[in-house]
């Protein structure tokens, strides 16, 4: 299980955290598995001491959970979460899109754009979760407000890990010409300045992603 975390050059803490997060995101830790510290350390040949800070930092991005009883487990999100995080995004988008006007500078959103284009055709779905956080970033952006710009990206772990679990159960990246034209529409929208079809067209995408992400948990959970 531990082949995926490498100890190479940052501090061996953020090495371990960024391979449980790897992991999590990729599906080699299920939502509702237990993390044994000791048998992590044991493998790794490092001490308890520091995977439990690694399991610490992956717990403040939201991906790790700690239960009673239970310690840490990997995050396996209710349907009020889901309605959460997803009603956070709708609102910051959705409000950057109404204030949109004709002064309102698109450069962030078109660079976003070109370099999500550009690794739509690698197949792999790490750079192109990534790519496609940072279009809907630089929509946030439009507000020009630096506080809603962290907020969002306090938002942006779990969005990936949405986006993680639509990606496996639906095989959604493996459709660039479908998600490419998806994001065209939005920044077509946008270029419109047209603050009620800009809306409009990324409340629809919004709610489609958020009705998908708990259709495939629910029918997770209820398999299980």
């Amino acid at each position: 299980m531990v082949e995926q975390i490498k100890i190479v050059h940052s501090s061996t803490v953020q090495q371990v955290a960024d391979g449980l997060t790897a992991m999590i995101l990729s599906g080699g830790l299920k939502p509702g598995e237990r993390l044994r510290e000791s048998l992590l350390a044991e493998n790794l040949g490092l001490s308890r001491n520091t995977v439990r800070e690694a399991v610490r930092i992956v717990q403040a991005g939201g991906l790790i959970r700690h239960r009673a009883n239970q310690g840490a487990i990997v995050w396996d999100p209710t349907d009020a979460e889901i309605m959460d995080v997803y009603n956070a995004r709708y609102h910051l988008e959705t409000t950057a899109a109404r204030s949109i006007s004709e002064t309102t500078s698109m450069d962030e959103v078109h660079t976003a754009m070109e370099e999500f284009r550009s690794v739509l055709k690698s197949g792999d779905p790490f750079k192109i979760v990534e790519k496609d956080l940072a279009v809907h970033s630089a929509i946030v952006g439009l507000l020009g407000s630096q506080k809603l710009r962290i907020f969002y990206q306090q938002l942006v772990t779990e969005l990936r890990y949405f986006m993680f679990v639509l990606s496996i159960e639906n095989h959604e990246y493996e459709d660039p010409d479908s998600l490419e034209a998806e994001h065209q529409s939005i920044v077509d929208a946008l270029d419109s300045r047209d603050p009620a079809l800009a809306e409009k067209v990324i409340s629809d995408t919004i709610i489609q992603y958020r009705e998908s992400i708990r259709q495939v948990v629910a029918q997770r959970h209820s398999a299980n």
